[in-house]
């Protein structure tokens, strides 16, 4: 006998449904600790790999095209990038590129992940070691992830690209399943709560320091501070209305 599976909340359908269509640069934006990367790394067609990005002021177009680094027979050999090994993919198909915190990458290293992001018919650049021109093979996506609130914050140039924006203020079932049942629904709705929204990360730590330590209290303390006794509460309360 066969179960239906749960229905996905309305965020996470949104996206199997865009992945589904086969849309290929997606950007991903929401509150932190719901999975977006997560999302990016595992869901829709990875099978050619997945090659991932992390953004900073110090991060430079080395990590995205790659480098000349000193080899130990002295000489000088070139390192591709995360962007251009994710262009090759596993050498029949492109792979999934997922580029977190956009929003912090330098002006030089944002210039760049515009140009290797661009649509298959203008995405080009030439190889310094071998001078080829390198083009990204078909199956190549995109995932750009955001922890800004509003898509109104991001350049326009970036939202031109990535037309296909999804706001994620839920953390995935998947995600959720591992946690306590106790924990589960008042973890999904904390995600979105604004100043007062409580990352996924920290029930995980929760649950994993009261399973160790045996005392609920504690390890609430430990993990939220002076919230602690009305999250208790509030998972007391979900708890009786199950």
């Amino acid at each position: 006998m066969t179960t239906d599976a749960p229905a996905l909340p309305p965020c996470w359908q949104d996206l199997d449904d865009v992945l589904r269509a086969g849309i290929d640069r997606v950007l991903l934006y929401g509150p932190p600790g719901t999975g977006k990367t997560y999302a990016g790394l595992t869901l829709g067609e990875v099978g050619a790999g997945a090659f991932r990005l992390v953004c900073t002021q110090d991060m430079t177009t080395a990590d995205v095209t790659g480098c000349w680094m000193p080899a130990a027979d002295g000489r000088w050999k070139w390192l591709d990038g995360q962007a251009l090994k994710a262009w090759r993919g596993d050498g029949a198909a492109g792979g999934r590129l997922v580029i977190d915190e956009i929003d912090r990458a330098s002006g030089d290293v944002f210039a760049l992940l515009l140009a290797m992001t661009d649509s298959p018919e203008s995405a080009a650049w030439e190889h310094p070691e071998t001078g080829r021109i390198e083009r990204p093979l078909a199956g190549f996506s995109v995932v750009m992830t955001t922890n800004v609130e509003t898509v109104r914050e991001l350049p326009e140039a970036l939202l031109d690209r990535f037309p296909v924006r999804v706001r994620i203020n839920e953390p995935h079932p998947q995600a959720l399943s591992r946690l306590a049942s106790d924990l589960r629904d008042y973890a999904a709705r904390s995600a979105d709560l604004g100043e007062r929204r409580i990352s996924l990360r920290a029930f995980f730590a929760f649950d994993q320091l009261r399973s160790r330590v045996g005392d609920q209290a504690k390890a609430a303390r430990i993990v939220f501070g002076d919230r602690a006794e009305g999250i208790l509460d509030a998972i007391r309360v979900d708890g009786v209305g199950r």
